[in-house]
């Protein structure tokens, strides 16, 4: 068992940690994974998280079957006697004095310089948020391990406008009549348009590059592509991935479900076609603009 708590995290640390952990809140982490994975995480999280903080609970053999870690913190664990615990900074009037500023002017640049710093930081994080790709896949059930992917499709965005897109068809695998009912492709289509898997898996993974990924339920769509990659001998990255599923779930609350189908009707989008992985693309990318506005709404 591992739970790892952090604030400030980057995105791709985010995205790397929701590969292996489940997240329960915001920025709080809990999974079961083995030491080799644990200690690569954590190295990462290290690594990339500079102002904010770090702190990682794992099991251990000792006598608590328990340990910490901890990263930019002022907490720090100790060891008594074989038994762990975290020691709390103890501070004192003098040390809080002396950090005070010595004059109202030195006070106002303080000031000054920290108003600096959070408009830098919000406009980081505004562009970081215009720049993205939004995958979206269809495949012939639920079961990463035993279905197959029947299309892949990705739109790339550039301060909030799409620039490019990739769409295809992938043949080879047998299409159940339900599938067909629900997406509307044809066995015959698979045949006459469709790609082979490890062409179009090559061809997407192109497409995204490094971007940022933004997805619905992102962890099905990824485990799929994943598990497809490594099936076809072909390495992801580490992309740092949004899922707007997660996103909705946390700013709606009068919605009767979270599909995406029900999210866009919900804010009255323009509904063409779904259950295409191209047109799904472009229901969640307006999900996620209006998702955007949600938070930027709050943060007022």
């Amino acid at each position: 068992m591992i739970v790892i708590s952090l604030t400030d995290c980057p995105p791709k640390v985010r995205g790397d940690l929701s590969k292996w952990l489940l997240e329960i809140s915001t920025g709080v982490y809990v999974g079961n994974i083995n030491a080799r994975v644990r200690e690569k995480l954590w190295k990462r999280v290290c690594e990339n998280v500079h102002e904010g903080r770090a702190t990682m609970v794992f099991s251990s053999n000792g006598e608590q079957r328990l340990d910490f870690a901890v990263h930019n913190t002022s907490w720090v664990p100790v060891d008594l006697d074989g038994i762990k615990l975290v020691r709390k900074p103890r501070f004192n009037k003098q040390s809080i004095d002396e950090e005070k500023p010595e004059s109202g002017l030195t006070k106002s640049k303080a000031e000054r310089f920290y108003h600096i710093r959070q408009i830098q930081k919000a406009h980081k994080r505004k562009q970081i948020s215009s720049n993205y790709v939004v995958l979206d896949l269809e495949t012939t059930g639920l079961n990463h391990q035993q279905d197959h992917i029947i299309e892949l499709a990705a739109i790339r965005i550039e301060e909030g406008k799409e620039i490019a897109t990739y769409s295809t068809l992938v043949n080879g695998a047998e299409l159940p009549a339900n599938i067909t009912k629900l997406t509307g492709i044809t066995k015959e289509q698979l045949q006459k348009e469709g790609k082979n898997i490890k062409q179009s898996l090559k061809e997407i993974l192109e497409f995204i590059g490094e971007s940022r990924i933004v997805s619905h339920n992102a962890v099905f769509d990824w485990r799929f592509l994943q598990f497809a990659c490594k099936e076809q001998g072909l390495l992801t990255g580490h992309n740092p991935i949004t899922d707007t599923l997660t996103l909705a779930r946390r700013k709606l609350e009068d919605v009767q479900d979270y599909k995406l189908l029900t999210l866009a009707e919900y804010f009255q989008f323009d509904i063409t076609e779904s259950h295409r992985a191209l047109s799904d693309c472009r229901l969640t990318q307006q999900l996620y603009e209006k998702l955007k506005e949600i938070d930027e709404s709050d943060e007022d």
